[in-house]
């Protein structure tokens, strides 16, 4: 089990409902297998006007094949874990980034900030909760 981030917009193309599932190409599927039992952050990317940034937390129940759209996936939430924050917290503060394991070996983020699935570390994790 892993702690995980899920990136979500509110215009999404996907068929997401936060507090139920969450659509993903298979592309991600290790990720998210990954965090089935554990928990995850929801959070809306920097670019998008008025970002909420991480705005919520889940955990993850299971992961099904999308039998709707083939090579698609759903991370099935678990009822009565979601939960949205009182305050969204933002994506870096007065310190710097909150999920320090964004960072390449050169001190910039990494490519891996624009995945829509991708693990967090539990120091990262408690950083942002």
């Amino acid at each position: 089990m892993a702690y995980g981030v899920f990136i979500h917009r509110a215009d999404s193309i996907y068929d997401d409902s936060p507090a139920e599932r969450y659509q993903f190409p298979r592309q991600y599927l290790s990720r998210a297998k990954a965090c089935v039992g554990d928990w995850v952050l929801y959070y809306e990317p920097v670019k998008i006007p008025g970002s909420k940034g991480y705005f919520a937390v889940a955990k993850v129940e299971k992961i099904i094949a999308d039998s709707s759209q083939p090579g698609m996936y759903v991370a099935q939430i678990e009822p009565g874990s979601y939960l949205d924050f009182v305050n969204p917290v933002p994506f870096r503060n007065s310190d710097g980034l909150l999920e320090t394991g964004l960072m390449n070996e050169h001190g910039k983020i990494s490519g891996v900030a624009q995945a829509a699935v991708r693990p967090i570390s539990s120091a990262d994790f408690g950083n942002i909760l």
